[in-house]
């Protein structure tokens, strides 16, 4: 893998720029977008009405102070709650359409749209799959299907997705059989996850995405033992140290 290959073009933003404005946000997407990230990644929960909307946890304790769980809100109920998640900053939730509309305004921007399993778990695994991939047929960018839930995946890619991606978290002979079985477009696992030894990753139709890292040093690391892509919460600091 050269490594004359710039940070841009394998740095995934997660989150938007979580580091600097609250996470899964218009405007922190916007603004690792402005600073040439070319891959970005966020969550899709649905709410009670069926609207896909940005966000990652359900439950809105930790993002609002309040007990309330955004499968069992309506769009509109959520629109007039804002969310935070640095202090002092605040943002409305988006939907999934204006967060598709705004990464399209860039182009080769890749979309990763990770559908998390409490949606699934509320709304069952079809009806929740076809919401998010109506969303995604439309989409102004190149977009990518990712879940923990393989089954999920699968669904999406029986359903027409362009790409998908399969986030797992045991390694184990197990998850590289659902692997070689599903044939995902990339593969996500948790740095921390990741085998020790020079070349640790499965070989496959899939590129590999390794989250949790935050150091560029570690990042490169990652790269030369043949990761593809890593993902970073503060996109624009690494590309500025490199």
């Amino acid at each position: 893998m050269s490594t004359g290959v710039p940070p841009s073009e394998w740095l995934v933003a997660h989150r938007g720029w979580p580091d600097r404005y609250p996470e899964n946000s218009l405007e922190g997407v916007r603004a690792v977008l402005e600073a040439g990230a070319r891959f970005v990644e966020f969550d899709v929960q649905i709410t009670a009405d069926q609207r896909p909307v940005v966000i990652h946890d359900n439950d809105l304790t930790r993002l609002t102070g309040r007990s309330q769980r955004v499968t069992s809100m309506t769009l509109a109920q959520l629109e007039g709650i804002p969310v935070a998640t640095r202090p002092g900053e605040q943002a409305q939730v988006p939907t999934l359409e204006a967060m598709l509309d705004l990464v399209g305004e860039y182009p080769d921007v890749t979309a990763f749209v990770e559908l998390k399993r409490q949606s699934i778990w509320r709304h069952g695994r079809r009806l929740a799959v076809e919401v998010v991939m109506q969303r995604l047929r439309q989409a102004p960018c190149p977009i990518v299907f990712l879940s923990f839930k393989w089954r999920a995946v699968r669904l999406a890619q029986q359903m027409g997705a362009p790409a998908t991606g399969w986030a797992f978290r045991p390694w184990t002979p197990l998850s590289r059989m659902l692997a070689s079985r599903l044939k995902p477009n990339y593969l996500f696992i948790r740095a921390d996850r990741v085998p020790a030894g020079p070349r640790p990753f499965w070989p496959g139709p899939w590129q590999w995405v390794i989250y949790r890292v935050a150091d560029l040093d570690v990042a490169r690391d990652l790269r030369s033992r043949g990761a593809d892509l890593i993902e970073v919460d503060d996109l624009p600091g690494l590309m500025e140290r490199s």
